[in-house]
């Protein structure tokens, strides 16, 4: 057990009388004297310096280097010298604070009586108005009265209960009952009670000011007595209304309301059960084929034939804007002036086309010199020269500023300078060397042209400008085997299939027959013509006889109407046997298709060329309109002139 006067048994005593409170006014167990006098004793004094015991020998050693060489700067020292011993600290006991006197048993203070905030005896006096009513009670805030209540919510007993207001509790069934509504009987009361509010009523203190009546106008003079008619005119009968309608009638078909007239015959019933079919259709109502279908777009389809199209609006309105009267190279302006007359898109691209070959030349000095150079729109329009490039890049600017879908193609085209394979040449390799354009048309249809060769045509290092319709006018089909695009989605066939450029090259191996510009004026098909190769053999035993024929362009053709007259008398020229015989054969015509049948050892000896040639002059006069029965009447014996469309060479 522990010492009376050691520190655990002063700590165990404080414990106890935390737990163990002592009764009030009772004197506690311990003394602060006691608590003074248990205190540890300091230690004795160290003896005199000659008093102290001897120190132990130090062993013997070798002289090893300092512990802590690579310690820091101040925690080094000099030698072998060990370092100094720290003190140690002494344990001191603190002194405790003296305790508080302990608490008492005595009970709080009973707070005053409460003076009420509205007391009896200081009633409300009765004012003149309700106003001065509501400012007497709005003295009394809840401030005020939350603050009184306050005072004693905070008040506890020694036993640790806390005293509370509260109000009692709301029971609506102890409130007292509404007094009964008097019910006026008679208007007297009324009054009186009228009077009675106007008396509770707060009279003003402020003189009203009175206004002055406003002046009286001036009486009016009276009317002048209407004179009385001498004619009664009778009252006109009442137009007798139509009754309302039936609610029936609204929201339905009123087709209904009157039935509809029983037919004079009906049909057996059993004659259509007995066969088994079903009712008769009424033919009259039948929809017609026909005319669903061709109510239906077609895509791809041509509205009208382009060869047939009458283009002489666009054509009359291209020729009034030349390129030296342009105010300035404004490619919208000038779009703007060649397409705004025509609503129609191929009117529009119709009107650039021919814009360019009246306006834009080939520039055959830079194509030949090798100078040709990138250009621009508004270039080509200031110096009216370019090469293929140039042609589609301005027709291009111009159909999209007039509001049409249009591209630049570019690829390999089979123009000035290019040679027809030979049979056992090589296939050459793809060589992009040309431009054209495709545009969309009427029906959206994306029509190819090209109007570089539609402008006119190089001949030796000369440009001759000649307008060829043909190169916006051909079909796809057609403009395709003398243009290969470098991208094959330009193709724009009609049966979707692109041709391959093996295809293309070997289209015209061998050479195709010569065709000249005037078959295309003419109305004639250059892809139409037999045989289509260029040379034909002299003599072959399995077919003796050779068969030429071509057609015209399209086929509702009207050389008169979209040509440039009547037709002319068309002709075969061969050398007859043994090539000594030269005549001309007439071809039969229909006036569509033209035909004619040879034999092989007519045609003239090898060498010799073969001509359709049309008569242009006949005794003098235009061949136009010429017929069979006069040419063979005066045949030999009148002077004519010929035209050539194409030529064969006889091997």
């Amino acid at each position: 057990m522990a010492e009376p006067g050691s520190i655990k048994s002063r700590i165990a005593a404080l414990n106890i009388e935390q737990v163990h409170v002592p009764a009030p006014n009772s004197r506690p167990a311990y003394t602060y004297d006691q608590a003074t006098s248990a205190k540890k004793k300091p230690p004795p004094p160290p003896p005199p310096p000659g008093q102290r015991p001897p120190i132990p020998p130090r062993v013997q050693t070798v002289n090893n280097p300092p512990i802590l060489t690579n310690a820091p700067t101040s925690t080094r020292h000099l030698g072998n010298q060990p370092a100094p011993v720290k003190p140690e600290t002494p344990n001191r006991t603190p002194t405790l604070p003296p305790r508080p006197p302990p608490r008492s048993n005595s009970k709080p203070p009973s707070l005053p009586p409460r003076t009420p905030s509205c007391p009896s005896d200081r009633g409300l006096t009765k004012k003149a108005s309700m106003e001065s009513i509501s400012t007497v009670s709005s003295g009394i805030s809840t401030l005020s009265l939350g603050s009184a209540m306050t005072g004693r919510s905070n008040g506890t007993s020694n036993g640790g209960q806390r005293y509370e207001i509260r109000a009692p509790a709301y029971d609506p069934t102890k409130l007292p009952p509404l007094p009964t509504k008097k019910v006026l009987e008679d208007s007297k009361q009324n009054k009186q009670n009228n009077s009675i509010l106007r008396a509770m009523r707060s009279t003003s203190n402020v003189a009203t000011t009175s206004r002055a009546p406003p002046p009286q106008l001036p009486s009016r003079p009276a009317l002048p007595a209407r004179p009385e008619s001498k004619t009664v005119e009778p009252e006109p009968p009442r137009r007798a209304l139509p009754p309302p309608p039936s609610a029936f009638t609204f929201a339905l078909n009123k087709s209904t309301e009157t039935p509809p007239p029983i037919p004079a015959t009906r049909p057996s019933p059993t004659s259509a059960t007995e066969a088994g079919a079903p009712p008769p259709i009424p033919l009259a109502s039948r929809p017609k084929l026909d005319a669903i279908m061709a109510s239906k777009p077609k895509p791809g389809a041509q509205g009208c034939c382009l060869v047939c199209r009458d283009f002489s609006a666009p054509d009359g309105h291209a020729a009034q804007f030349p390129r030296t009267s342009l105010p300035s190279s404004d490619v919208g302006w000038l779009a703007t002036q060649l397409t705004a007359p025509f609503p129609s898109a191929t009117d529009k691209a119709r009107a650039i086309f021919v814009w360019l070959h009246h306006n834009v030349d080939y520039d055959v000095h830079s194509f030949f010199n090798g100078t040709v150079s990138g250009t621009t729109p508004e270039r080509t329009i200031t110096s009216g020269l370019a090469v293929c490039e140039g042609y589609a890049g301005l027709f291009a600017a111009l159909a999209l500023k007039a509001g049409l879908e249009c591209v630049v193609v570019s690829g390999h085209g089979k123009g000035f300078g290019h040679n027809a394979l030979k049979p056992g040449d090589p296939l050459p390799p793809f060589k992009c060397g040309h431009a054209w354009n495709a545009v969309r048309i009427d029906n959206g249809e994306w029509k190819l042209c090209d109007p570089c060769w539609g402008a006119g045509n190089v001949s030796g290092k000369n440009y001759n400008r000649k307008f060829k319709p043909s190169e916006f006018t051909k079909s796809n089909d057609d403009f395709g085997y003398k243009h290969f695009p470098s991208d094959k989605a330009y193709f724009f066939r009609s049966d979707g299939r692109p041709l391959t450029w093996e295809e293309y090259m070997m289209d015209d191996m061998g050479e195709r027959v010569m065709a000249y510009g005037t078959a295309s004026d003419e109305g004639i098909r250059v892809r139409s013509i037999q045989p289509p190769m260029k040379h034909i053999k002299v003599r072959d035993p399995q077919e003796p006889v050779v068969r030429f024929q071509f057609s015209a362009v399209c086929q509702h053709w009207d050389n008169e109407r979209h040509g440039a007259g009547k037709p002319y008398l068309l002709t075969l020229s061969v050398g007859g046997q043994n090539g000594r015989d030269s005549h001309h054969i007439p071809f039969n015509t229909d006036g569509k298709v033209w035909w004619l049948d040879v034999n092989r050892f007519e045609l003239g000896a090898p060498g010799q060329k073969i001509n359709v040639c049309a008569v242009t002059k006949f005794d003098g006069r235009d061949g136009r309109g010429l017929t069979l029965d006069q040419w063979k009447a005066k045949q030999g014996r009148v002077g004519q002139s010929w035209s050539y469309f194409c030529m064969w060479e006889l091997v």
